[in-house]
């Protein structure tokens, strides 16, 4: 069975290109890498221990997080705000340098999706929360960097929806203007930033949120996992 996306009525392989969330959509990630890299940046513009706790991750930008973990810790913007430049650069490199301790999976048909959309000639991007050295670390552990030419990142973007329309500039500028455009996302907010673009969404239910949260809100096709798109 072909699967198609409701009201576009186009099966699932045939867009021109397709912007892949990372976490809870191609990979998941057991270590604490990534978070440790947020306390430290955190402790770095706040002078003071703090942690995620009542901050939430999934769905948000790495950006988006700190600012909430700073907001939610009192800490006035003024104070931080101008060292953000610099704080990226040292989640990065604290990332980096623990590459190795990375401990990464691939989801459910991740491969098999990705061999199968370059084969249908697609041009595979990336629209993501994470900063771009902190993603890219992750999916080289994966093994699939390669596969992806674009991609929208959070280094320059609070939000999920101007993450993603970077991430549609850059595709428009790979493939052309009129390209058809397909996300894939794990969260509501995948969702919802696709929506704000006016883009259809697979959500794919492998991250943190069950398929009945996501169909609140009406992604054009909801799946447990990838593997439902060769059933």
């Amino acid at each position: 069975m072909v699967r198609k996306l409701d009201v576009w009525q186009t099966p699932w392989d045939e867009f021109d290109g397709y912007l892949f969330d990372i976490d809870g959509t191609l990979i998941n990630c057991t270590d604490a890498v990534h978070y440790f890299a947020f306390c430290d940046a955190l402790k770095q513009l706040s002078g003071m221990p703090l942690t995620l706790e009542g901050v939430t991750a999934h769905g948000n930008t790495d950006v988006g997080i700190l600012r909430d973990a700073l907001k939610l810790a009192g800490i006035p913007e003024d104070e931080w705000r101008p060292r953000l430049p610099t704080t990226r650069d040292t989640m990065c490199e604290f990332v980096e340098a623990r590459e190795d301790e990375l401990c990464v999976t691939l989801l459910p048909a991740v491969h098999v999706v990705l061999q199968h959309l370059t084969t249908c000639n697609a041009t595979l991007g990336l629209a993501t929360g994470n900063l771009k050295r902190i993603g890219q670390a992750k999916l080289r552990r994966a093994g699939i960097l390669d596969y992806f030419s674009v991609g929208g990142w959070s280094d320059q973007f609070e939000d999920r929806t101007d993450v993603f329309r970077g991430a549609v500039a850059q595709m428009h500028q790979a493939r052309s203007t009129n390209a058809t455009i397909c996300i894939l996302g794990d969260t509501p907010a995948d969702i919802l930033a696709a929506h704000a673009n006016r883009l259809p969404v697979i959500a794919v239910a492998t991250g943190v949120y069950s398929r009945e949260q996501l169909l609140r809100h009406k992604p054009e096709l909801c799946l447990n996992s990838f593997e439902d798109l060769f059933v």
